[in-house]
């Protein structure tokens, strides 16, 4: 997370390593819960809180699939209206 407050000198105030091999690609922030959505080039989707006062960026833990993994599995799914196999997320917003 970088801290843009000064334009000409963006410091780095908090990073988060997803995994070795992730790649984010879209975000999208809800105020309401302050926290952040991620996907990536892999079919998970992530979610993350973020101290607004810090600029400090943390996994959510509460949020997690069926294993235990932090985050949403797309991968292998039985989808609700009957379709089987993998989804790869990729534009997220949050509505009000």
């Amino acid at each position: 997370m970088l801290d843009i407050a000064n334009g000409e000198k963006p410091v780095e105030v908090s990073r988060l390593k997803i995994s070795d091999t992730f790649e984010p690609h879209w975000t999208s922030w809800d105020a309401k819960t302050q926290r952040l959505v991620v996907t990536g080039r892999e079919p998970r989707l992530f979610m993350m809180k973020l101290d607004q006062a810090t600029g400090a960026v943390t996994m959510d833990d509460t949020f997690h699939d069926a294993q235990g993994k932090a985050g949403f599995n797309f991968a292998d799914q039985q989808w609700p209206h009957g379709w089987k196999g993998s989804g790869l997320p990729h534009g997220v917003v949050f509505s009000r």
